[in-house]
């Protein structure tokens, strides 16, 4: 037996004896009060009891002392807060809902950006296209009027109009610019689309040739102002020598002139009309005739052979000459002013080859005026479309629109579950 058992055995031992004592001597108030104190003293002081007593009392104090310092921190197993960022949404919104909505509102905003950023480049970019396309819809519509501008000014300069020259030049330059701008991007204008330079294309031969038939036309200028100026002059004194003219005949009739004289002063008035006639052809908008040059040549000779002929006399033509003093005084007028007429006429007779040159660039211009008017029609109209605003360039708007409404819908509706 051991010594605890010992000690358990001798307290169960006196216990006992004192409780089952038949001392009559002792009253049942005196065995309650004996067995009190035992216990009592037993309760309240562990270390003076019972060594097993002392030995439980020990480690539980041992437990209690322990528990708080090895309780476990299982706080990253709990759940996190429903206010926390990196909650579960269940916002509502479409394919992101169910994400954290700190997630949520990473790619709405992303929406957000995107949207606007697109909106902004897209807008930028239309405003652009739709400046280029507005500068070549009016570099097309330039070329168009100044190829008409050209035929037109090219044809008053052939005649020696002094202010058609700079109308030629002005033209001829605008022409070719806008022209080889559209095809070549030259001179701040951009190149026309590709499907435009089909149509473009024919286009620059024929303002090649208009602009080099223009400058054969400018390098004449000089000669072309003095032609114009002497035809105009030669038209105006043919009406005076047809007054002179007339003159003569009227005098002749009256002395009874023979056949042969009166048939003389009848061409002599025929010619100064027909010499009018020829430089009003020179005035044409056709430009400069070589026939009326000819003709013009040859009548202003034939009309100082006749007008000779019958002043001093002419034996191939049975003229005896005119004897006459008033009749004589007119002759004389009549040459005069043919010689003044025959001047003007030499300055036409000498340059020629000058006059060739320049009809002949101007009847090229004009041939091509039409193919030219017709080409850049079709160009400008192609440009028009081509330029418009096109189904891409909204469609794009329409989608970037739609992501910032969509971004921005989606953050009102977070803002919206927030303060709920």
């Amino acid at each position: 037996m051991s010594f605890l058992d010992k000690i358990k055995t001798i307290g169960k031992g006196r216990d006992s004896n004192a409780l089952d004592s038949d001392d009559p001597g002792i009253p049942l108030d005196d065995v309650i009060a004996l067995d009190r104190p035992m216990r009592d003293a037993s309760a309240g002081s562990p270390a003076q009891g019972d060594p097993l007593a002392r030995t439980v009392h020990m480690d539980s104090s041992i437990i209690t002392e322990a528990a708080p310092s090895e309780i476990a921190d299982f706080a990253e197993t709990r759940l996190p807060a429903s206010g926390s960022d990196d909650a579960p949404g269940a916002t509502g919104l479409p394919l992101i809902g169910n994400a954290p909505v700190a997630t949520q509102q990473r790619i709405l905003l992303s929406l957000v950006g995107l949207g606007l950023a697109g909106l902004i480049g897209m807008t930028i970019y239309s405003l652009n296209s739709a400046s280029k396309g507005s500068a070549q819809v009016a570099a097309s519509g330039q070329a168009l009027m100044q190829s008409q501008r050209l035929a037109k000014s090219v044809s008053q300069a052939l005649i020696g109009s002094a202010a058609a020259f700079p109308e030629v030049k002005e033209s001829t330059e605008v022409l070719a610019k806008s022209v080889r701008g559209l095809a070549k991007g030259e001179g701040g204008l951009d190149a026309a689309p590709s499907s435009v330079q089909e149509s473009l294309a024919p286009m620059v031969p024929l303002v090649d040739r208009a602009e080099k038939n223009a400058n054969t036309v400018m390098g004449q200028e000089k000669i072309l102002t003095q032609v114009g100026k002497a035809l105009r002059t030669i038209n105006r004194q043919s009406s005076d020598l047809l007054e002179i003219a007339e003159t003569v005949s009227s005098l002749k009739l009256q002395q009874e002139a023979s056949p042969a004289e009166l048939s003389a002063v009848g061409q002599l008035v025929m010619l100064t009309q027909r010499i009018g006639k020829s430089a009003n052809e020179f005035l044409t908008m056709e430009g400069v005739s070589p026939e009326a040059v000819f003709l013009l040549g040859k009548d202003l000779n034939s009309f100082r052979e006749i007008a000779d002929g019958l002043l001093n006399g002419n034996a191939e033509l049975r003229l005896p000459g005119t004897k006459d003093a008033q009749t004589k005084e007119r002759l004389q007028a009549l040459l005069k002013q043919y010689e003044e007429t025959r001047t003007e006429a030499g300055s036409i007779l000498g340059n020629l080859q000058g006059l060739v040159s320049a009809r002949e660039a101007q009847a090229s211009i004009i041939a091509d005026s039409e193919p030219l008017r017709k080409g850049l029609e079709t160009v400008q109209d192609r440009l028009g479309a081509v330029t418009g605003f096109s189904t891409s360039v909204g469609v794009t708007l329409f989608l970037f629109a739609l992501l910032l409404a969509a971004g921005g819908a989606g953050l009102l509706k977070l803002y919206v579950n927030d303060q709920a």
